[in-house]
């Protein structure tokens, strides 16, 4: 389940819950891990719709039609009456206090991929046992973006932590990415011959800043690379004995 942390461009960190309310007058930034990314989130008026009143219409109700008077010496004559025109009268909406125009909603997601940490080493062929190995990675010690999203600058930092497995049972964690010799500071000395298989653990790990407001992301990355590595014994060269004495 991915984390959530949230921080609006008023420089007040929300909960979750307020995140769609409070983003009708003012752009709420999101960044957390989700399956080995980075994803930001922005979003910036989420107000509620317009309602208007509308007036009921009244009744009409139709006047009754007088009866004819009838006299005795003639015959009662027939009217004939039209129904009255009834005039509906308009019906003129009118605004309800308080109600606002539907907000103009803007929302953004950008996912950002983190880069896998590439594997050297020294020497680059067949190192000998008990000789030390430098090992490096070709991935930078920190990484700084800046991401525009819905009218608002994210600044993202990401740093990286190494784990080394060297195959024959030695862990050793740094946040150095390590160079080749003589200046690497991760060297390793192998006491046995054969093939080992290297193992790097990159751990991801960062923070965000928005409009001053410094946050970390929840969660962190990991990438693994391996590579294989052959460790050879020194040759041994046996001679004759020289007599210099002859």
């Amino acid at each position: 389940m991915k984390k959530l942390l949230v921080i609006c461009a008023l420089l007040i960190a929300l909960p979750q819950p307020l995140w769609a309310a409070d983003c009708n007058e003012k752009a709420c930034i999101d960044v957390y891990t989700q399956d080995g990314k980075i994803v930001i989130e922005g979003r910036k008026g989420t107000g509620p719709k317009s309602t208007e009143a509308v007036t009921p219409k009244p009744a009409v109700t139709q006047k009754p039609t007088p009866k004819p008077k009838v006299t005795p010496t003639q015959k009662p004559k027939v009217l004939t009456t039209k129904k009255p025109v009834v005039v509906k009268p308009r019906t003129i909406k009118k605004p309800t206090p308080g109600a606002t125009k539907a907000a103009t909603s803007l929302s953004d997601k950008l996912v950002e991929m983190l880069p896998t940490a590439g594997i050297a080493y020294s020497p680059s062929f067949q190192p000998l046992i008990k000789v030390p190995v430098f090992f490096w990675s070709d991935v930078p010690e920190v990484i700084n973006k800046k991401i525009s999203i819905v009218g608002e600058v994210v600044e993202v930092q990401l740093k990286p932590t190494f784990i080394w497995h060297y195959g024959d049972g030695v862990i050793y964690p740094t946040r150095k990415v390590g160079a080749p010799y003589p200046d690497g500071e991760i060297q390793h000395s192998y006491s046995n011959p054969g093939h080992y298989l290297i193992e790097l653990i990159t751990i991801w790990s960062g923070e965000f800043t928005v409009q001053g407001v410094k946050a970390r992301i929840p969660g962190d990355i990991k990438t693994v690379s391996v590579l294989p590595i052959t460790v050879v014994a020194a040759p041994s060269r046996f001679t004759s004995p020289v007599n210099y004495l002859r």
